[in-house]
């Protein structure tokens, strides 16, 4: 009896170092810091885009902003898949009655008459080091939202008068060559941001669709994934 609790003892005090070690391991990891507040994270196959919404400040019309831009961040993995057909995209101006709340995750379904080319405001013609992007540092892509950047096939009634006060709808995000969610490009996205002419203070920053589902223009079946305050 006395050998078995002298072995009992030795068990315990093995076993409380493995634990110490175990902590101790622990401890030195590197601790990742959350995403900024407003971080989604976007992933993308297929040439779908995320949905977002933008309201104007009162007294502001179209007319009064220049631009479109958007923070990306992609790991290094993610940074070696294709984009789709070599290009970065913006597709919008939606009108609300193209958007469909309640079918899916697809509010825009891009298969529908051509859609898809008839709302490419911007087709720009690039690939990850033409727009700066470095793994996993953030990198801002600039859009151009007068219509002069889009795709031969962009119907130009979908740039908003000049007097339109909205609310108006863009999808965006970095999407991948090739069906699958295996192919979809994985990205994290803030500070979408619609900037006015003069006035850096009434610049909109979007913070999502503004519907109760994750939002996307799409082709079906939909491959793709949105996350908010992950």
């Amino acid at each position: 009896m006395k050998k078995l609790g002298f072995l009992i003892v030795i068990v315990a005090i093995l076993a409380l170092a493995a634990c110490a070690g175990t902590k101790t391991a622990a401890s030195t990891a590197p601790v990742v810091e959350p995403p900024p507040p407003g971080t989604e994270r976007l992933t993308l196959a297929n040439a779908a885009m995320a949905l977002y919404r933008f309201d104007l400040p009162e007294g502001q019309t179209w007319g009064n902003y220049t631009k479109l831009t958007v923070d990306y961040l992609v790991d290094d993995e993610n940074i070696t898949k294709h984009l789709r057909s070599g290009c970065v995209r913006l597709l919008g101006n939606y009108v609300e009655d193209v958007i469909k709340p309640g079918r899916l995750e697809c509010i825009v379904n891009l298969g529908e008459d051509k859609l898809f080319a008839q709302s490419l405001i911007v087709n720009w013609n690039t690939n990850w080091a033409g727009m700066g992007a470095k793994p996993n540092e953030w990198f801002t892509v600039e859009y151009n939202i007068s219509g002069s950047a889009a795709h031969a096939q962009f119907n130009r009634a979908n740039v908003p008068a000049a007097n339109a006060t909205g609310p108006f709808f863009f999808a965006l995000g970095l999407t991948s060559q090739d069906d699958g969610r295996r192919n979809a490009i994985t990205q994290l996205v803030r500070n979408i941001t619609l900037h006015h002419t003069s006035d850096p203070e009434l610049n909109v920053i979007s913070t999502g669709s503004g519907l109760e589902v994750p939002a996307f223009a799409s082709y079906y079946p939909v491959f793709s994934s949105r996350v908010s305050n992950f």
